[in-house]
């Protein structure tokens, strides 16, 4: 299989590629600046999201696309993030169909998940004011994909309310719109164990058309 992954410098993207690699599968990584070391099975480009044109000539002739793209929360404000998302995602959908690739696996945020019945975790009363405005703009994306306004075969991932750089185990478990909790109370998953949630999606297709959700 053939694939490109968009955003696949940062922490979840990075994950992505290498568990890709280690699959076996041949991985166009696209970052907008960072460079990667050379690997067998790897081609590494530098574009811009935003740019259709450029995204419909890379995924052309590729089986799937993977986007794990982030504007970079910590150099925009919540409304500049929430416009580059915007953005991107419009150039993104409109790039994928004009380069023939169907299938599509979109890495999304937590807080359109469900936190308690009838309420996002956006909508809680826990959730960071100033991270709101980009997080509606994500669950717009995810509520505009529900009511099939892109023809795509997509799949839309929302990570648990905690994610970073740990142990790869293989062993989570799986939900829809509801958000994950443990015995415990929290909602947590290694980058690594996230990625291979997301290339089990992949080669699996359980989700197609759908929103899934991994944690511990």
């Amino acid at each position: 299989m053939s694939i490109v992954v968009f955003g696949a410098s940062g922490n979840i993207g990075g994950n992505i590629r290498k568990e890709a690699l280690s699959r076996g599968l041949r991985v166009t990584a696209v970052t907008n600046s960072s460079a990667l070391e050379a690997e067998p099975n790897l081609t590494a480009l530098t574009a811009d999201l935003a740019d259709t044109e450029a995204v419909a000539k890379i995924v052309s002739g590729h089986d799937a696309v993977i986007s794990a793209y982030s504007p970079g929360l910590r150099k925009h404000s919540a409304d500049e993030a929430a416009e580059l998302i915007r953005r991107a995602h419009e150039s993104l959908f409109e790039g994928v169909k004009l380069g023939g690739v169907k299938r599509i696996i979109l890495v999304g945020g937590v807080g359109s998940l469900e936190a308690s019945p009838g309420v996002d975790v956006v909508d809680s009363d826990f959730y960071p004011a100033d991270h709101k405005a980009h997080t509606l703009r994500n669950r717009e994306i995810v509520r505009a994909l529900k009511r099939g306004e892109y023809d795509l075969d997509w799949t839309y991932v929302s990570p648990p309310l905690e994610i970073k750089a740990g142990e790869r185990t293989g062993k989570f478990r799986l939900g829809e719109d509801q958000l994950l909790r443990d015995a415990e109370g929290n909602s947590r998953i290694s980058e690594a164990d996230f990625a291979v949630a997301i290339l089990d999606e992949l080669e699996q297709g359980r989700f197609v058309r759908r929103r899934f959700t991994a944690a511990y």
